[in-house]
Formats: structure tokens, C-alpha cells, sequence
């Protein structure tokens, strides 16, 4: 059974003659929030402009670092507000094969292509919100792997883990955590393996690696709790497990966070 991490929720109203509604979501590190404003409104999140889409939608991630405040400045009211911190375990991995953490000059010009290739997914897709008001966890599984830790392969440190993995027996049954559009799928990527990457509007996507077999192809729609795929052990990978991660463009973001509050 997944035991799901406390995070740390707000959610506030203004109250005032210009009747703005509320804006959801997790204040935290690794969090995400979303509300509606009117499209004619501009919101500043510490000074800087953030987009509106077309329907009054916002949406804003903190990523793993953020500063001890934020400051939301709509039309000129601003609200300052706490981000919860986190605390981010470190975890060593041995025994991995020398190449998937040395890899030759070959296999780097390999790599340099997967990542133009998710780098390109993670730009804005669709600008419709795609997902529902919650999300789910794509697998049943023992979670192996927790947001934001620092790995160290084969006593080399790399960078924080942008997500989650859950581990299961291969074979183990991949869904949809909410809607959206298959926007890649790639075999055998050096790193993650067979990946499915999901648009879910509004430049949110999530990121499904080590996959066994892939059940979408790419353009699909697909509905929450929909099969793509199934647990595997491909690209790097000491065992079988579901790495999902989720990313608001360039931004990491927890998928607890998506998964312990409703995105309204």
C-alpha cells in the first residue's frame, strides 16, 4: 500500500468588490497552484508576469528550491504567502552497469538526442486544460522513490529526482492519473527507456518511464484510469518500477501534489 506524504495545502479567497475567485493548491515546494481570474486581469507571482489563457486559467509551480515567501500581485492587490520546505533524502545506488552512469562518447550523443526530444514535450501543447479536478496514481505499487531526493549512482552524485517511482512486478498495469494527449512515445530512450509523455493542458505534462509495453500511440486522447502501458525494467533501471514524473514547462513539480488536492 503507498503511504501518501503530508503535504501542505492553502487555499484563500479575495473577498472584495472585484469578487476573485479562489486559487487552490499547494504552497509548498514542488507544489503547484491554479485558480481563474478575468482575462483582462494581470497577475505578477514575485514580479514576474504569468501568463493567462484564454479561459481566466492560471496555473504556477514552485519547483524544488523556492524562496520562504511568495508574493501575488493581482491588478495591483498584493497577498504575500509562506511556502512550506521540504526536507530531501539522499539515497545511494550501487551496482548499476558502468555505461548508464559513465556512457561512452557514442551514447552521449544518444543521450543529447532524448533530451532535445523531452525537452521539446515539455513546451506549452495544448492551452486548454485537459486534466480533471484530481489525479490518481498511475500504478499500484510499493513507492521506491520519492520526489526531489539526490541520487548517488555507483557513488557518483546526479541530479534531484523529478518525481516518483513505484515498484511492482513487470507486467503491472500503467493508467492515465487524469486526461490528456499522448504527445510522444519513444522505445528504448537510453536513460528512461520506453516513454510515454502525456499533454495535459496548460503546458502540465507527465513523464511515464521503464515502461515493458505501450499501449497509446502518439496524438491519442486519453481518459483518467485509461491503460497505456505496463511496468518494465528498461533503460536505467535496477529493477521493475513506474518512474512518473510531472513537469509545469521547465518546472518539476511533486505528483503528490496532483494527486492530495483537487485542481479547480
Amino acid at each position: 500500500m503507498i503511504i501518501l506524504f503530508f503535504l501542505f495545502f492553502l487555499s484563500f479567497n479575495f473577498v472584495n468588490s472585484n469578487e476573485f475567485p479562489s486559487i487552490n493548491g499547494c504552497f509548498c515546494e514542488g507544489g503547484i497552484i491554479t485558480g481563474l481570474i478575468p482575462t483582462d486581469y494581470q497577475l505578477k507571482i514575485n514580479n514576474k508576469k504569468v501568463g493567462i489563457f484564454e479561459n481566466g486559467r492560471f496555473i504556477y509551480a514552485f519547483g524544488r528550491k523556492s524562496k520562504n515567501f511568495i508574493k501575488l500581485d493581482i491588478n495591483g492587490k498584493i497577498k504575500e504567502f509562506a511556502v512550506k520546505k521540504k526536507k530531501y533524502k539522499i539515497e545511494n545506488i550501487k551496482g548499476l552497469p558502468r555505461n548508464k552512469v559513465e556512457p561512452s562518447k557514442k551514447e552521449i550523443d544518444r543521450i543529447l538526442n532524448d533530451r532535445k526530444l523531452i525537452a521539446k514535450a515539455k513546451e506549452i501543447g495544448s492551452k486548454k486544460k485537459l486534466f480533471g479536478k484530481k489525479f490518481i496514481l498511475p500504478a499500484e505499487g510499493r513507492l521506491s522513490g520519492v520526489y526531489g531526493s539526490q541520487r548517488i549512482l555507483n557513488s557518483k552524485p546526479r541530479s534531484p529526482h523529478a518525481g516518483i517511482d513505484l515498484a511492482a512486478k513487470e507486467g503491472t498495469k500503467v493508467v492515465a492519473p487524469s486526461s490528456g494527449i499522448i504527445k510522444i512515445v519513444s522505445n528504448n530512450m537510453f536513460f528512461t527507456g520506453n516513454t510515454i509523455i502525456m499533454d495535459h493542458g496548460l503546458g502540465l505534462i507527465s513523464i511515464f518511464s521503464h515502461l515493458k509495453e505501450i499501449s497509446v500511440k502518439q496524438g491519442e486522447y486519453i481518459q483518467q484510469g485509461q491503460k497505456i502501458g505496463t511496468i518494465g525494467m528498461t533503460g536505467r533501471a535496477t529493477g521493475p518500477h513506474l518512474h512518473w514524473g510531472v513537469y509545469l514547462e521547465k518546472k518539476s513539480v511533486d505528483p503528490f501534489a496532483l494527486v492530495n488536492f483537487e485542481l479547480d
